[in-house]
């Protein structure tokens, strides 16, 4: 359960929060989240001297009685808590992983709740649109001695229950009932985030949403319960709520087999995230192109770097393919990181560079280019193209894209368009 007193941080991915100082954590809150850790994504929490360093992660941490939302840090001169936290909110949704519509609406500035409320939000607008078409319904078996009849008749439970009373009849019948496994999960992880929600609003919001379920019963449920539960044709449309359901239970009470956490665990890798959004804002640049012959991969065509005797080795998967029938066009890689002018190659990592030649060469591809978000210090455009020196002299690009434009409904820039001239 939460604590009664809750301190609520807010802060932005990568960002260090001191520990032993007045502006920090205690020795004690420094000690949950460490009790906390081995139940986190690799890389999301990083400790230092004295100081816990976030890693690229944005949502919801809580160990004990700290609650720390985590911001995106863009540094484009419109750093409000509110707007990074729009500016998140809106690239979930365009990626899919929220779809709730009246949680800080209007535009990405006005984003006022707390990112946990619209995690809840989010799932309580998907219930709500699933239960429309009705709850998730059994018809169980039922006998029982009436005073009409119901179903058909047991004669021989009839004979001995009723022989000498003519005002029943014993009967077996089929009632059919929304208590059944399904809805005692989503009514227990209901119950888990009425009691998590920060703001009264969303408590409010979600208790409403539990008068549909008040004839089921509230039984415990954990998230191997709700991947235990079976589907079939007529509740296979559901599968998508039980599996949000089983990503909340799981970050809400993180991993009941490390013992006693108390912590929340509700995060998205950033890095993952931009890839995401590139692949849905190409995709949305050339829906209805007059060249249909053109397609786009995500995290492919897979192929391989080397072979050995063994079989193939190093698979290569790009973040986005463009490829004109079975021709590989443009590469792009998308790279949650900040671009430095002041930095030899504007900071491009060398690494980042040799993973394209290596796409370059190994797709004979003509043209491949790194992503990056742009910055107050690096406006969006071109940055930069580069001959390659290997065989083919391929073109590198670097491009920053301007995110807060893209998540507002921004077309792609232009020059990101697919094309088949170089």
């Amino acid at each position: 359960m939460r604590r009664l007193t809750m301190r609520r941080l807010t802060l932005r991915e990568r960002d260090a929060i001191p520990i032993g100082t007045d502006d920090g954590l205690s020795e004690a809150e420094a000690a949950a989240f460490a009790r906390l850790q081995p139940s986190l994504p690799a890389g999301s929490v990083n400790w230092q001297h004295r100081a816990i360093r976030f890693g690229p992660f944005c949502g919801v941490l809580r160990a004990g009685n700290v609650t720390v939302e985590l911001l995106p840090k863009i540094e484009d001169g419109q750093d409000s808590n509110e707007g990074a936290r729009g500016l998140l909110v809106a690239m979930l949704r365009i990626t899919g992983n929220l779809i709730v519509s009246n949680a800080g609406e209007s535009t990405l500035g006005q984003q006022q709740l707390h990112l946990l409320d619209q995690f809840i939000l989010d799932f309580c607008s998907r219930v709500r649109t699933m239960l429309r078409g009705g709850a998730i319904a059994r018809y169980q078996d039922h006998k029982e001695n009436l005073n009409a009849l119901r179903g058909r008749l047991i004669l021989t439970n009839h004979l001995l229950r009723n022989s000498f009373d003519r005002s029943h009849l014993f009967c077996s019948f089929d009632e059919r009932t929304i208590d059944n496994p399904h809805n005692r999960a989503l009514k227990a992880v209901l119950s888990a985030l009425r009691s998590s929600a920060v703001s009264v609003q969303t408590r409010a919001t979600v208790t409403t949403l539990l008068h549909h379920f008040d004839n089921v019963a509230l039984y415990p449920v954990t998230p191997r319960d709700i991947a235990r539960l079976i589907f079939d044709r007529m509740t296979n449309r559901w599968k998508p709520i039980f599996e949000r359901a089983a990503w909340l239970l799981q970050g809400l009470f993180p991993d009941v087999r490390s013992g006693n956490i108390d912590g929340t665990c509700l995060l998205f890798n950033m890095e993952r995230l931009f890839e995401a959004f590139l692949v849905v804002k190409v995709r949305q640049a050339w829906r209805g192109s007059q060249e249909n012959n053109f397609k786009i991969v995500s995290q492919g065509p897979q192929k391989n770097l080397a072979r050995s005797d063994s079989g193939p080795a190093f698979s290569l998967r790009p973040d986005v393919t463009l490829m004109d029938d079975d021709v590989v066009v443009r590469i792009f890689d998308a790279k949650w990181k900040r671009l430095d002018p002041q930095a030899p190659s504007f900071g491009v990592s060398p690494s980042d560079a040799y993973q394209l030649a290596v796409y370059a060469s190994r797709y004979r591809c003509e043209r491949v280019a790194l992503i990056y978000p742009s910055s107050i210090t690096r406006p969006p455009g071109l940055v930069e193209r580069y001959r390659l020196a290997i065989p083919g002299a391929p073109i590198l690009e670097i491009y920053a894209f301007d995110i807060r434009k893209l998540a507002s409904g921004g077309p792609l820039p232009v020059e990101l368009h697919p094309s088949v001239a170089s």
